[in-house]
């Protein structure tokens, strides 16, 4: 007799039905839930610091001093976190104001090749007179790109759009090498102290910026410092006291400046973000969406932004503006094949950072989102976008709110230890009272109404047109004035020219 090994179907329709209930329940389960820490990113490493340059306390503070030093620009007027400010992820909160546009490759302005850059100085002789640019004069100049984010910098082996700022870092007073590898930051620090458009001055050199450290008080234009900014100055009046402290004798050198800043940037790790903490196992830091959100970032980002930083720092043609409008990388390769691309940047705090890419040139996330699902604007893109993402609405809004929401670390939106820093001194123009970017009879009207029936203003200063430190009637009649009898031009920053107030009063802006 042959005897059947077939199990009775009595006994395996039960089975059956349990492993159908079990596949359904799981596949009925948010994808969310199926997400777990360390999925899909490791975590943050620990911050690399070159072995020429380790880090300690007293550089860190130096370098916290230096970095928001407005007094380190020829003007007074800018220092590196004016156009790197926590609160707007580490990148410039002024960008996309009135006065923030470059005209770009065809050096016109209100075409579409405009640049929504980070604002500078006004082109000067180291003597003080203005230069006509050819572009912005007599008002500040303005970047050819937007300012990318310090916070977390330190992880990325290249700086800038471009790449520029590479691993190497050569003492621009010496040309000795003095970190061979890992000194991007370094790198990265000494550019914009001698930039004619960031901070300097036409024949700006390392001993004019020595000279002037020598001279000032340490932040002196700044306000409502941080408890270790107070202390520091408590203890050292001057700056060749904190490099004394920072370095065993009070030599100022472009070395050192760069060292320092490079300490302290290295200390601004933004590793709790709700992604963060999920990574931990905290497994409700995210929302529900937020994790659906990842999971769309996985299949969709990761090709460009699959390291822990959530950047890769490749070089990328993604279609944002046609290639030969800005050349990007190719300017530091000299490789045709870098032509018009750009580096992959980090996401983290992105939500903060508006407007969008190199060129400033999406105002918000959505614009974003929009651009990459409908796979650039030019031809030819990187291969990576192709096909386009083609998401739906529900899962763009998923993949927004984890992009948002997901990876901003609220140290870094508010301000707060290791990312606290002084108050900036606000721009504006002298007379703008509806801070529109110009001067005409609407802000004389807009002055008369605040005065006489219960107008608002959000910048004090700019109403202030005569700057005597008051607010009366005296201030529409200036603006009437200029306007329509040739009156002698509003103190700066008058007459359109852009910047923050040079006397000292208690009239304020908004932020």
């Amino acid at each position: 007799m042959i005897h059947s090994s077939s199990t009775p179907m009595n006994r395996v329709l039960p089975w059956i039905t349990a492993c159908a209930v079990i596949l359904g329940l799981y596949l009925s389960t948010p994808a969310a839930a199926q997400v777990g820490p360390g999925d899909i990113l490791a975590p943050l490493p620990p911050m690399p610091e070159p072995p020429e340059n380790p880090l300690t306390a007293e550089k860190a503070l130096l370098g916290k001093f230096l970095f928001w030093e407005e007094q380190l620009s020829h003007d007074n007027s800018t220092s590196c976190g004016t156009c790197h400010l926590s609160e707007a992820g580490g990148s410039d909160a002024r960008v996309g104001l009135p006065r923030s546009i470059h005209p770009g490759f065809d050096g016109l302005f209100g075409t579409e090749d405009d640049v929504a850059g980070s604002i500078g100085v006004v082109l000067q002789a180291c003597g003080g007179s203005p230069l006509d640019d050819g572009v912005f004069f007599p008002q500040r100049q303005v970047t050819g790109r937007r300012s990318q984010s310090t916070i977390g910098a330190g992880y990325h082996p290249t700086l800038f759009w471009d790449g520029r700022a590479g691993p190497e870092f050569t003492d621009p007073e010496t040309g000795l090498v003095l970190i061979p590898t890992g000194g991007a930051l370094e790198a990265q620090a000494v550019g914009p102290i001698i930039s004619m458009v960031e901070m300097g001055c036409d024949t700006r050199d390392w001993d004019g910026v020595r000279q002037k450290l020598i001279s000032v008080t340490p932040l002196a234009l700044a306000t409502n410092l941080p408890d270790d900014l107070i202390d520091g100055l408590l203890q050292f009046v001057n700056y060749e006291g904190l490099f004394q402290n920072a370095f065993g004798d009070a030599q100022i050198t472009a070395a050192r400046i760069a060292f320092a800043i490079a300490s302290y940037e290295r200390t601004l790790i933004p590793d709790r973000t709700p992604f963060d903490l999920f990574n931990q196992g905290i497994s409700d830091a995210m929302t529900e969406p937020q994790q659906l959100g990842l999971l769309l970032f996985a299949d969709n980002c990761l090709p460009c932004h699959e390291t822990p930083a959530l950047g890769d720092g490749s070089f990328r043609f993604i279609g944002v503006r046609p290639p030969f409008e800005d050349v990007g990388h190719f300017a530091v390769s000299g490789d045709d094949e870098d032509i018009g691309k750009f580096k992959s940047p980090s996401l983290r705090n992105v939500g903060l950072r508006a407007p969008y890419f190199h060129n400033g040139g999406k105002a918000t996330l959505d614009d974003v989102l929009a651009f990459y699902n409908g796979g650039g604007d030019f031809t030819p893109n990187d291969p990576l976008l192709d096909p386009p993402m083609d998401l739906p609405n529900t899962e763009l809004s998923q993949l927004k709110d984890f992009l948002e929401n997901g990876l901003t670390d609220p140290r870094v939106e508010f301000g707060l230890p290791p990312f606290d820093h002084p108050t900036m001194q606000p721009f504006f123009v002298r007379g703008d009272t509806n801070v529109d970017g110009a001067v005409d009879i609407s802000d004389a009207v807009a002055s008369l109404q605040f005065l006489f029936s219960g107008g608002t203003i959000s910048c004090e200063d700019a109403t202030d047109a005569n700057d005597d430190g008051a607010l009366d009637i005296a201030d529409p009649v200036a603006v009437l004035g200029r306007l329509f009898i040739g009156a002698a031009p509003l103190p700066l920053p008058g007459d359109n020219s852009f910047g923050p107030d040079p006397t000292v009063d208690s009239l304020m802006c908004l932020d």
